[in-house]
């Protein structure tokens, strides 16, 4: 490309100062001649703003916005991407650390993809007892039983670098963590369904790309680590299943049918429904359980209820 593309980076963040802090520095190390970041601060009771403010006085790449109330990652995507300028946007979690030429990367990657509506980087683990191992080369999902399914999760960056004989970019249908998308795509498609409100609006857009007929990549020479954020008191074991807590648990098992009855087939749904969701409430309900988290298992049976009757829609 012959001039250099102007790129916004959403993030949004709650009650994550230190860690928002150190993904912005980051960016800013990419060097990208034209690169504003906007951090959605979603109403954190932390000293977010003043650790922002100190970090970066006066740098007008970086721009901070507050939500009036806990609003939840999609509506804080959406609020950051109405405000961008960029020709492409980067939404990002706010527990990674990019690559130097992270932007770079995406870029060709577009290059290599016109069609493409979509492109992430790959997401490398840096939790401590998970380290140095890929996120994923791809997602999906199994349509009968709307259970992720990721491509090669786990596999050791040293052993994907030793194994990946020069194949760059691997197809995709929607990412977890970040991705990067055209503005133009984002604007087209709405940005993110704010009914998911939390979990799943990702896994939605990226569906919505692809029906658009347009593709989706994992750019494997794009890197971000990911830390994975753990708040105290979390359990890990919940945590890996994206249970910590009961409202997004609750949101979880809602969205997983939400999603289902959005893009699947309708043998599909009467499967997710009628059996697999079922199924899942006496697994996620029995992992809480012996976690000590009642109210965990609560939720899930609330949100897979909501989800049955179309609650929200």
């Amino acid at each position: 490309m012959s001039e250099t593309p102007s790129i916004s980076v959403v993030i949004p963040t709650f009650n994550r100062a230190k860690m928002v802090c150190d993904c912005v520095a980051s960016l800013l190390e990419t060097g990208w001649p034209a690169l504003e970041i906007i951090v959605v601060d979603d109403c954190s009771p932390d000293d977010t703003a003043k650790r922002l403010a100190a970090r970066f006085p006066n740098d007008s790449r970086v721009r901070y916005l507050r939500n009036e109330r806990n609003a939840f990652q999609a509506y804080s995507r959406n609020r950051g991407a109405a405000v961008a300028t960029g020709a492409y946007i980067l939404f990002l979690d706010d527990d990674n650390v990019v690559a130097p030429t992270i932007f770079t990367e995406l870029i060709a990657a577009f290059g290599r993809h016109p069609d493409a509506g979509l492109i992430a980087p790959l997401a490398i683990h840096r939790r401590p007892g998970r380290e140095n191992v890929i996120w994923t080369l791809g997602s999906d999902f199994n349509r009968w039983t709307s259970q992720p399914r990721d491509y090669k999760p786990n596999l050791a960056v040293g052993a994907f670098d030793a194994e990946s004989e020069g194949r760059i970019d691997f197809p995709t249908t929607y990412s977890p963590n970040g991705f990067m998308v055209p503005k133009a795509v984002c604007d087209e498609l709405g940005g993110m369904d704010e009914r998911y409100v939390q979990i799943f609006e990702e896994s939605d857009f990226g569906w919505r790309v692809g029906e658009s007929g347009r593709s989706a990549w994992i750019a494997s020479r794009a890197r971000t680590d990911h830390y994975g954020y753990l708040e105290p008191g979390c359990v890990p074991a919940l945590r890996q299943l994206g249970i910590e807590k009961a409202y997004r648990t609750y949101c979880f098992a809602r969205n997983r049918l939400r999603f289902a009855r959005r893009h699947f087939t309708f043998l599909q749904r009467l499967s997710v429904t009628l059996l697999f969701a079922p199924l899942s409430v006496l697994y996620y309900g029995g992992v809480a359980l012996r976690h000590g988290r009642p109210d965990i298992a609560w939720a899930y049976a609330k949100g897979t209820l909501a989800g049955m009757i179309g609650r929200g829609n």
